[in-house]
């Protein structure tokens, strides 16, 4: 029963990663630019849901809503005014100003509230319960739910909304979305308020299991970007699988050999899908189901 829970424990904290990792993958799928800050923009959000949960300790849903709508209106600023006047520069200038935008963040974050790690109350109890033997924490099944709930949420914006197929065209090719008529500025914006709505909703979700401090942006943000890229730095669906593999192999790694060598082990992971299959993933069954197709199209005809 340990492995099951184990297993449990790795959806969790997987599913943080996949939301997380979300914003990469949208950022990088309609501009082709990494936004390395979006680590910080998570731990900005658990620091103002904090804020929010403070001042409305009796409407938690009025501080989701509220928290990660304010994460998403500072994503766009930060986009209209400093990461615009990149877009058509060189990808490494965008990645250097990123960076330094990321400690920026820290650094301000660290005034504000300090160097130590807040926590959070409780969304839900805390004690276990057990499900054909296994023990479950009503807390990891709430952050859980909510998380699977977003992911078919913005699964559904993408592919039955007007705005969300815009989008879609956006990422395959600009300048063709762009003589279609879709404001591609306008749309890239969104792309950033989204991204921040979900890092903002991110690092309420997760500060549960971590608390939040002014560093550990940085830390889970890269979690979130090996996420993107084992499942496929693009793509939605990629990105959430790779998320809740990364969640599950750290969580099996912390129980069955050291929570000290997870990192390593996750690392280890990105440089072998690099190395063989460096589009993620989810390609490798995408390759293996297109090469049936064609068997069965050849001996059809």
């Amino acid at each position: 029963m340990i492995f099951f829970e184990q297993i449990i424990s790795g959806l969790v904290v997987g599913s943080i990663y996949s939301l997380l990792g979300l914003g990469f993958t949208m950022i990088f799928a309609c501009t082709k630019r990494i936004n390395f800050c979006h680590g910080e923009l998570m731990a900005l959000g658990g620091f103002v849901g904090l804020v929010f949960i403070e001042i409305f300790p009796s409407c938690l849903f009025l501080s989701f809503v509220v928290g990660p709508l304010t994460i998403g209106l500072i994503a766009v600023i930060i986009e209209r005014l400093f990461l615009r006047r990149l877009q058509e520069d060189k990808p490494l200038k965008i990645v250097i100003a990123t960076i330094g935008l990321s400690v920026v963040l820290s650094v301000v974050m660290q005034i504000i509230w300090g160097a130590h790690p807040k926590t959070y109350p409780n969304f839900i109890s805390e004690k276990p319960f057990s499900f054909i033997g296994v023990k479950i924490i009503p807390q990891n099944l709430f952050i859980f739910l909510i998380s699977i709930s977003l992911m078919i949420i913005l699964q559904y914006f993408f592919l039955y909304t007007k705005t969300g197929r815009a989008l879609r065209a956006l990422s395959q090719d600009r300048y063709a979305a762009r003589l279609m008529g879709i404001k591609v500025g306008q749309n890239i914006s969104l792309v950033y308020f989204i991204s921040g709505i979900l890092a903002g909703i991110a690092g309420m979700l997760i500060t549960p299991i971590y608390f939040v401090s002014s560093s550990i942006g940085s830390f889970l943000g890269l979690k979130a970007f090996i996420a993107a890229v084992i499942g496929g730095l693009g793509s939605v669906p990629g990105t959430i699988a790779g998320g809740f593999f990364l969640g599950i192999v750290e969580s099996l790694s912390s129980g069955f050999i050291s929570s000290k060598y997870k990192s390593g082990i996750s690392l280890l992971f990105l440089v072998l899908v690099l190395l063989f299959s460096p589009k993620g993933l989810l390609s490798i069954f995408h390759k293996v189901n297109l090469l049936k197709w064609r068997k069965s199209k050849n001996e059809k005809y």
